[in-house]
């Protein structure tokens, strides 16, 4: 697959950012997510690279204190924050089920969230050492929602 240069950029400043930001366990869990993303065939090609970049700090502000500055600094077109805005999952906000259901609802605006959240629950899903029996009904309820 070949990126176009700028766009390249964007998911290797992404790919730095995770690197900066997240933890051993949430880059790797990051890193397996883009590669889950550029691997889908079912994304549409114009999507495929802000889902990649997207999918590289999906958690960082959930798990980081990265701020929105740095965000901002990837892509002038601001949308990776739009992302992050529906992506993040806050803990004092909404249900989880409310969370994924407002993913469901804007996935004709932000496509690129509702791809990546599905790459992250494939992920949580695929990790048979830390997947509990909570953490399975959670993201199987969820999936359900968004499919």
């Amino acid at each position: 697959m070949s990126f176009r240069k700028g766009v390249v950029r964007v998911i290797e400043e992404a790919k730095k950012l995770a690197e900066k930001y997240l933890d051993e366990k949430t880059y790797q869990h990051s890193e397996r997510v883009a590669r889950y993303t550029e691997q889908n065939r079912m994304i549409p090609e114009h999507l495929r690279e802000r889902c990649i970049a997207l999918a590289w700090i999906h958690d960082v502000w959930e798990d980081s204190d990265c701020g929105t500055a740095e965000i901002l600094a990837l892509d002038e077109t601001r949308r990776l924050v739009k992302y992050m805005n529906y992506i993040t999952h806050g803990k004092n906000e909404e249900s989880y089920e409310d969370y994924i259901i407002s993913i469901k609802n804007a996935q004709t605006i932000y496509p690129e969230v509702w791809w990546v959240k599905l790459a992250d629950m494939k992920d949580h899903l695929s990790q048979r050492d830390t997947l509990t029996e909570r953490l399975k009904n959670k993201y199987s309820k969820a999936l359900a929602i968004l499919l």
